[in-house]
């Protein structure tokens, strides 16, 4: 799963060893997988930057941070927008609390169909019924996670399956032409009044 929320100068700083997002962020990339990570993220991140967006990746969260603390952190940056990437690996409890706690959130299903994801079919579905077992006591938790599959399949959506002849390359640049589009478009109703929308390259 990916998380992405944007910044112009991309900024890292430490306390008390965690690592804290800067503020004034646009996008935040949240995901699982150190293949993705060294791919496909490697990619979006540098196309993001190169068109002078502020990309923040919270590293010490794959690694087991408490959520509550990552969102809570995320959520005082001033984050924009939420890229979500949804993937065979995807993280189902962290999927719940993005789609549910940020309203612009842009889905992105790489190599992994929609469909399968909004009917729980496939590699996905399985993946699904896993933790669903895993976590079979906790009911709450589970209803949240199955809301926030039906409120991401709402959403405005892109999409690279296994069976697409798009290369990732161009993807990536769909991905990046979106959330720019996306954020002139929160600038705008916002009268340029929102702090990363002050700065001009």
């Amino acid at each position: 799963m990916l998380s992405l929320l944007v910044r112009r100068t991309f900024t890292k700083s430490r306390m008390h060893g965690e690592v804290k997002p800067p503020r004034n962020i646009q996008v935040f990339i949240n995901f699982r997988g150190d293949q993705l990570h060294y791919n496909f993220v490697s990619y979006l991140v540098d196309a993001l930057r190169r068109s002078e967006i502020n990309v923040f990746i919270d590293n010490e969260e794959q690694r087991g941070e408490d959520l509550n603390t990552l969102f809570k952190r995320i959520e005082e940056s001033g984050i924009a927008i939420v890229v979500q990437i949804i993937h065979l690996l995807t993280h189902i409890t962290n999927f719940g609390n993005i789609v549910t706690l940020y309203h612009k959130v842009l889905p992105i299903f790489y190599k992994v169909t929609p469909t399968n994801v909004k009917r729980l079919k496939g590699e996905f579905g399985d993946h699904f019924r896993d933790k669903e077992y895993m976590y079979k006591s906790d009911e709450p938790m589970i209803k949240q996670w199955k809301e926030a599959i039906v409120s991401v399949s709402h959403k405005f959506a892109l999409a690279l399956d296994e069976k697409s002849s798009l290369l990732e390359i161009d993807f990536v640049e769909t991905i990046v032409k979106e959330v720019l589009k996306m954020l002139q478009a929160i600038c705008k109703v916002e009268s340029g009044q929102s702090s990363f929308c002050m700065e001009k390259a």
